[in-house]
């Protein structure tokens, strides 16, 4: 006589074998957000542009090129002075570039390993100080939610979270660096255009030579043209963080409907800007 399985034995069958098929389900079904993950990794890009916070530190050696001998020993106060200034400038460029890798691991629901940097930006930000009280709690902020997200190991799920948490952080880190750039390494390049112009005028009026005025005058345009190049360099990394700036804000007010294919193509949009410019930046 065959026998066959009772019905609570086929009841516990089927109960697992449904709880495998949903695991085998929500394992594979990570939303796409492939758009985050590009804004989030070209944002992180365009931290490792270290380029501009070398010419801030390398002004008043250029300067000296222009200015009378009375004059270097203020030059070489404020390039020490400047030189003292590095780590600060960099820490900007660092914390966005952490925050923002983590942001894209998320996205492409990965976990964050970021233990190195982690040990890095702590030691820094023991060793520096902020322009203000409103930067201070904005550097705190951010390292502690990518400290969080490492160890406890966020997942896709907790992108709302991250997004909700850094935004305003974030922003006040993104404000001061552009605040830095726009009028630090920008004014600078004011004052070499104008010391440019009245060191070669200057020589040139006093000079009996023609090929000597003329070599002069050739000599004043390469000059012009490098501080020309810096400023558009300075004006094209001005508008990176003002588009990075504009793309996180995006993010954080569409945080609910980060899966909606019309949020996705605003940020895919934002996403060929930013590549567009850091392509331009890059051949300056």
């Amino acid at each position: 006589m065959t026998s066959y399985p009772s019905f609570s034995v086929l009841r516990s069958i089927a109960i697992v074998f449904k709880a495998i098929v949903l695991l085998a389900f929500t394992q594979g079904c990570t939303t796409n957000l492939k758009p985050v993950q590009d804004f989030a990794n070209l944002s992180a890009e365009s931290a490792q542009y270290t380029t501009l916070v070398d010419e801030y530190l390398d002004f008043p050696q250029r300067q000296k090129r222009y200015q009378p001998p009375d004059r270097h020993a203020n030059l070489d106060a404020m390039a020490q002075d400047r030189a003292n200034q590095q780590t600060a400038l960099l820490l900007r460029q660092s914390l966005i570039e952490t925050y923002m890798k983590s942001l894209g691991r998320l996205a492409a629901d990965e976990v964050v390993d970021n233990t190195e940097e982690l040990a890095q930006l702590s030691t820094t930000l023991e060793s520096q100080t902020p322009t203000s009280p409103q930067e201070a709690e904005a550097f705190k902020k951010i390292a502690g939610i990518v400290t969080t997200v490492a160890v406890k190991r966020w997942r896709q799920d907790q992108l709302q979270n991250l997004i909700e948490q850094a935004n305003a952080p974030i922003q006040q880190v993104l404000e001061s660096l552009h605040r830095i750039v726009s009028d630090g390494f920008g004014g600078d390049l004011q004052t070499e255009e104008a010391a440019i112009q009245n060191y070669y005028m200057t020589i040139i009026m006093e000079s009996q030579d023609p090929a000597g005025k003329a070599a002069l005058a050739e000599w004043k345009d390469l000059r012009m043209s490098q501080v020309h190049k810096r400023s558009e360099a300075v004006q094209i990394y001005g508008t990176v963080l003002d588009r990075i700036s504009e793309g996180h804000q995006r993010l954080f007010d569409q945080r609910q409907n980060l899966t909606k294919k019309e949020v996705l193509h605003q940020v895919k949009n934002s996403v060929k800007d930013l590549r567009a410019l850091l392509q331009t930046f890059k051949k300056l």
